[in-house]
């Protein structure tokens, strides 16, 4: 877990840009130490249409305009308006030529950082799950009975079945940490396991709890990031874990279906796609896509009893992360998803 300083950046300033003012503290703090302030002089340039971009940048005082890289578009943005607690440019490319009106302060942000945390903290975003009474006795059987199962090449399965490794474990084991890297998948052999999330809270929230056959842990795998909750062992039981390397080969990558974006978009026009933005209301007001449906991340497991079985989810946000945690979700629940490809 990366280690907390004092900030670099006051807390109440991050707060008041989009969607910075949606991490909770602990990732704020985190994020100010990758904050720092600009100044630009009257005439100065911010960005350049074409120009790559790491940091994150929102105005703080004074005047920018923004102009598309053709420039048919122009945009005055002042420190007063609302259109300021949004982003002026950020990582990976420039889209506009961007410089000051008057002399003006900057907020700049490490973008890469920001959307780490914001995938993290979104992906901890669990239904709190029902317990299913009539759970079977064999887990393998109920895990390939999964939607995501059956859609693996026999020879992936076959790979699974010799890769996954036998764990004992007793009441109250804490399989995963919250905040320890994601290294293992797990399915639940036997016993049950609760998925707990700490954060800033005092006590632990219940999220979830699994029983035989039941997968877990996919989510720090799929992102790269570290645990978003805990897995608690509520008796003795034995669990399958699955080396994040194997994940990757054998579930993450065959049931992830990464489209171009003409390819998508002529999907959507015929009418047999829609695409679905996972970032949150906030960022998706600032700069909508034509005809999409906007599902946060954090909010997907609880929501997705309202997509439409039919259609074929595009899964889209603003680097790829967590568009591709959402497009695996969808995918483990029986839903057709893919993501754009920026690979």
């Amino acid at each position: 877990m990366i280690p907390i300083r004092q900030p670099a950046v006051d807390l109440a300033l991050l707060r008041r840009f989009v969607p910075m003012d949606a991490l909770a503290e602990d990732s704020l703090q985190r994020l100010s130490q990758a904050a720092s302030i600009r100044a630009l002089a009257a005439g100065q340039t911010l960005t350049r249409p074409g120009q790559a971009l790491a940091l994150s940048s929102w105005l703080l005082d004074g005047m920018v305009q923004i102009d598309d890289a053709d420039g048919l578009s122009r945009t005055i943005v002042h420190a007063a308006d609302p259109r300021a607690a949004h982003r002026l440019a950020g990582p990976p490319v420039a889209m506009a030529n961007a410089f000051a009106v008057t002399a003006s302060r900057v907020l700049c942000v490490d973008g890469s950082l920001l959307d780490l945390l914001l995938t993290w903290e979104q992906a901890g975003g669990y239904a709190v799950a029902g317990i299913d009474e009539a759970i079977p006795d064999d887990w393998m059987t109920r895990m390939l009975q999964a939607p995501a199962f059956q859609r693996l090449p026999a020879t992936n399965l076959h790979a699974l079945f010799q890769r996954l490794q036998p764990v004992e474990v007793r009441s109250g084991e804490q399989v995963i940490r919250e905040g320890d890297n994601g290294d293992w998948f797990y399915v639940v052999v036997e016993g049950r396991c609760r998925i707990e999330h700490q954060g800033q809270q005092p006590r632990a929230l219940k999220l979830a709890e699994y029983g035989p056959g039941d997968c877990f842990g996919e989510e720090a795998l799929i992102a790269g990031l570290p645990r978003n909750a805990s897995a608690v062992m509520l008796g003795d039981g034995r669990l399958m874990r699955l080396a994040r390397s194997d994940f990757l080969e054998l579930l993450k990558e065959p049931l992830l279906m990464r489209l171009e974006v003409d390819d998508a978009a002529r999907r959507v026009a015929a009418g047999a796609a829609r695409w679905l933005d996972v970032r949150l209301p906030s960022e998706y007001q600032e700069d909508p896509r034509p005809g999409s449906q906007n599902l946060p991340l954090r909010l997907l497991r609880a929501k997705t009893g309202t997509l439409a079985r039919e259609l074929l989810y595009i899964c889209t946000c603003d680097s790829g992360r967590r568009s591709a945690v959402a497009a695996y979700l969808l995918t483990q629940r029986g839903y057709q998803a893919a993501v754009l490809d920026s690979r």
